[in-house]
């Protein structure tokens, strides 16, 4: 066989795969156009490797599921956990606040439990929750009404004609309007895998409480994370999970209404976003770059491919568990869509732990790292009587470290 009809075998070939997987329906309607991410940022200077924060302490151990958002407030850590609950911690003892969602079987159920990410807290002392699966809450931390919870956003919600899918991050203004991001208006949570290869849909977006709307502030975000509002409040920030960068969101001043990028080619993924009083911002990378990822939006075809696959794996699982039910479906199911899947990416990558802080400008001032492995995927950060509190999304314990010099 010559060289030429075999690269003319191998053509048709991959042609007909190709169709195959184009004529495959899609689970939504998402859409795939090319795009490129800026290059990492070099290690070196204020972002050269350390070990910062090596050493850290696990607390609660296969105690609690996911401490991903983290709040001090009067003296009390608060922190959102797998099975709908928030929490707090008290002289070294788990405290329940309150639970979103319904009681169910098992994490492969957390579309019933329920999945509260982001947390925040107004200037009067009520709690703010972002849950994945249910929406917007205020809940009054009042002793004589503790616990009670009030929905504010809705996923049924039409919101500038789409309904939210995955509520992530809020914070509030000190005049009580309520800023969130929706990270995609396609998948849910347990999908979320599906919006590494999709392009982005996520929002930023304000709820006024006075009217009790909605408003759309930017949108078509590659996941949209963590949000925070600067120490004026003349701007917020919001992370752009999927192309490595935060943008800057003008709410005063001559650019009001504006955006633009407030930092980019990080050498991981933004999370949560903190601020700490005093000009600057934390931001953890919860995952460290991946070449494959860093490429994968220059080919829409491939990434649809992908998609579709999941998608076919998926139907085919549903299809089974609807005939059958069985935990294994569910499990199944679970992992291929979840992005706590992506435990792979441990023997793929660099196991490097990073919390970047940087200032109103954009500037990288330091940055604090482990790279032995031994602790992960850390998004979120608090600062608690000379200690540093560490939360993540995958993790069986709430991480805690003497405060590194200089972090403040």
């Amino acid at each position: 066989m010559t060289i030429s009809s075999l690269l003319l075998k191998l053509g048709i070939y991959t042609s007909a795969l190709v169709g195959f997987f184009t004529m495959l329906p899609l689970k939504n309607n998402v859409t795939f156009t090319e795009y490129s991410v800026t290059p990492q940022r070099p290690l070196t200077g204020p972002l050269a490797l350390n070990e910062k924060l090596s050493g850290i302490s696990k607390l609660f151990e296969d105690q609690i599921v996911g401490p991903e958002g983290l709040l001090y407030h009067n003296n009390t850590l608060y922190t959102t956990l797998h099975y709908g609950h928030v929490v707090k911690i008290v002289d070294n003892e788990i405290i329940p606040v309150v639970k979103f969602g319904k009681v169910c079987d098992g994490l492969y159920d957390e579309h019933i439990c329920g999945r509260p990410l982001g947390l925040s807290m107004d200037k009067t002392g009520f709690l703010y929750v972002a849950d994945a699966y249910y929406g917007i809450f205020k809940v009054n931390l009042n002793p004589d009404q503790y616990g009670k919870k009030e929905q504010l956003v809705s996923l049924d919600d039409v919101i500038d004609g789409v309904r939210p899918k995955l509520p992530n991050s809020v914070v509030i203004a000190s005049d009580g309007t309520v800023y969130w991001t929706d990270s995609d208006t396609n998948y849910k949570l347990h999908d979320g895998v599906y919006t590494l290869f999709i392009d982005g849909t996520g929002r930023l977006l304000k709820y006024d409480p006075k009217t009790k709307r909605n408003t759309v502030l930017m949108k078509n975000i590659q996941f949209a994370n963590g949000v925070e509002l600067s120490d004026d409040e003349s701007f917020l920030l919001v992370s752009e999970t999927g192309k490595y960068r935060v943008h800057k969101y003008y709410l005063k001043g001559p650019k009001t209404g504006k955006n633009e990028v407030f930092i980019d080619g990080l050498p991981g993924m933004p999370d949560n976003i903190k601020r700490n009083g005093r000009g600057s911002f934390y931001i953890p990378l919860v995952i460290p770059r991946i070449p494959i990822f860093d490429m994968i939006g220059e080919y829409p075809t491939i990434r649809m491919m992908i998609t579709k696959s999941l998608g076919v794996i998926d139907f085919t699982l549903l299809k089974i568990n609807s005939l059958y039910p069985n935990l294994y479906c569910k499990k199944a199911m679970r992992w291929i869509g979840h992005f706590e899947s992506m435990s792979f990416i441990k023997s793929i990558s660099k196991q490097r732990l990073s919390i970047l802080k940087v200032n109103e400008n954009g500037k990288v001032l330091s940055s604090y790292h482990s790279t032995d492995g031994k602790v992960t995927g850390i998004c979120d950060v608090e600062v608690v009587d000379g200690k540093l509190y560490l939360g993540s999304p995958f993790n069986n314990f709430l991480g805690v470290i003497k405060l590194p010099q200089g972090f403040l």
